[in-house]
């Protein structure tokens, strides 16, 4: 237990490119409500103290972007509104996530850099691949599309031309469905998946989803991690061209900002004390101590 180690509030826990991160910093984003901090939850909030001051040095240094606190109080003010419950105070909101008025300003710190950025990136999407647009635009298209789908699935191609040819042949496709697939959640309902957005499939599968013809089995097998595919498209309601482009553009954005995020994690030089536990950039975290601290 860290608060039983006599660790003074002053005590460096953890430095970030020559910033020093305190007991009292970490401290100050936890509601303890006068309980103890046990080495786990000091070790979670040490690694989120170290992410803010590297993204909001990053940010800086990169693009000149900082908020002033006035802007940070009033995204706080903005975050709190949108996810309190009706009735819900805002110290009862905090309370409930066991959070600090200084954890939510820093969250809505970073809320505000991620705008800002990816704003910027928005500027910058030219420089993307053919292929990184591509992917952009499939995944985009898939979230606003909606489609019923069918499929057969069978272990090898072999199997799957063989499958293919009777369906085409005129066999009842639900039928053929049922006796051969390999999905056992749809072969029982006649090789159905359902309706809804095609974004969860296997890219693969999700991207002939979004381009077979309504109504007919498609012509072509379709191979993912699970095996050969049949295809079969009974409705489809497709987004339309402004809000996929909206979209496309929000994705690349998005996934430069990622870029740029864990880039500058690993960039950074992170030392942390070892009795407040070892600092793991890639997933971005402190794990705890494994020793009890006396």
């Amino acid at each position: 237990m860290l608060a039983a180690c006599g660790n003074a509030t002053g005590a460096v826990t953890a430095t970030v490119n020559q910033t020093d991160i305190t007991v009292a910093d970490v401290e100050a984003l936890i509601d303890t409500e006068g309980s103890v901090i046990d080495k786990t939850t000091f070790a979670q909030y040490l690694g989120y103290a170290i992410q803010f001051v590297i993204l909001d040095t990053a940010a800086e240094q990169d693009f000149g972007v900082s908020f002033t606190e006035e802007e940070i109080a009033t995204r706080a003010e903005q975050m709190v509104a949108d996810l309190v419950a009706d009735g819900q105070t805002r110290e009862d909101f905090l309370a409930e996530r066991s959070i600090t008025e200084t954890f939510l300003s820093e969250v809505a710190n970073q809320s505000l850099i991620d705008s800002a950025l990816r704003a910027r990136f928005l500027e910058d999407i030219g420089t993307a691949t053919e292929e990184e647009v591509a992917e952009a635009r499939n995944a985009a298209q898939a979230e606003l599309t909606t489609a019923c789908v069918s499929h057969i699935l069978v272990p090898t191609q072999e199997d799957a031309l063989l499958t293919l040819a009777r369906v085409q042949g005129g066999e009842d496709f639900g039928a053929v469905a049922t006796e051969v697939s390999q999905d056992p959640g749809s072969a029982a309902n006649q090789g159905a998946l359902g309706c809804g957005s095609p974004a969860p499939y296997a890219a693969p599968f999700r991207d002939v989803v979004l381009v077979a013809e309504v109504g007919e089995i498609h012509p072509e097998l379709v191979e993912t991690q699970f095996g050969y595919h049949i295809i079969l498209v009974t409705e489809r309601q497709d987004a339309a061209e402004e809000d996929v482009t909206a979209s496309t553009n929000d994705n690349l954005a998005a996934a430069q900002f990622q870029s740029w995020f864990f880039e500058s994690i690993e960039a950074a030089e992170v030392i942390v004390v070892e009795e407040y536990g070892v600092w793991q950039a890639n997933p971005p975290t402190v794990i705890p101590p494994t020793t009890t601290q006396e």
